[in-house]
């Protein structure tokens, strides 16, 4: 019901829908970026890109429920972050080329800003993403797929060559370790 008024642009409703993604939206793009891509790359700015993108393509959107609707807005994250990866590679970064947006950009930029501020001045988020970066690699990868991509066990096996039952007690291990990172890092 959220998502049908949000294709048909109540603001309330894009908004909620934001807020209810945007925290889990930015851990994943935080994630995704790493120490190394996140100092010359702002996780927000991927963030707000991402969600600028899906609200010009709402309509496109084909699925029914939350978890279709956060791996859409995954797959948008993900290519955005590959696009901006390229571009700096490619340009590295003339500040004199730069081209202020025009003011319809503006409009709707500051729309979707006004709904995320919430979800993205989150500092349970940052706290999570950096507990999670100073995981073992495979544990960061599982809790991604299991918990912000919400694949099942038999997905994830695929991906990670393991069996069902050895990513089960992969991802108990990852969630111990994770605990105990975000208890130290108090």
């Amino acid at each position: 019901m959220l998502l049908r008024e949000a294709r048909q642009g109540s603001s309330e409703a894009l908004g909620e829908l934001y807020a209810r993604y945007g925290a889990r939206l930015l851990a994943f793009i935080r994630m995704r970026l790493g120490r190394d891509l996140r100092s010359g790359l702002e996780s927000r700015d991927i963030l707000q890109a991402t969600l600028l993108k899906s609200f010009q393509r709402l309509e496109q959107f084909e699925g029914g429920d939350g978890t279709a609707l956060m791996g859409w807005l995954m797959r948008i994250a993900e290519n955005e972050i590959r696009d901006r990866v390229d571009y700096e590679h490619r340009q590295r970064r003339d500040v004199r080329a730069a081209v202020p947006i025009d003011a319809g950009g503006m409009e709707i930029a500051a729309r979707v800003r006004s709904a995320l501020s919430d979800a993205v001045v989150n500092e349970e988020a940052e706290r999570l993403g950096a507990a999670l970066e100073r995981l073992d690699p495979d544990y960061r990868e599982v809790i991604v797929l299991r918990k912000l991509e919400e694949l099942g066990f038999k997905e994830i096996g695929v991906r990670l060559a393991r069996s069902e039952d050895a990513c089960r007690m992969l991802l108990a291990r990852a969630m111990v370790a994770l605990t105990l990172e975000l208890r130290a890092g108090r």
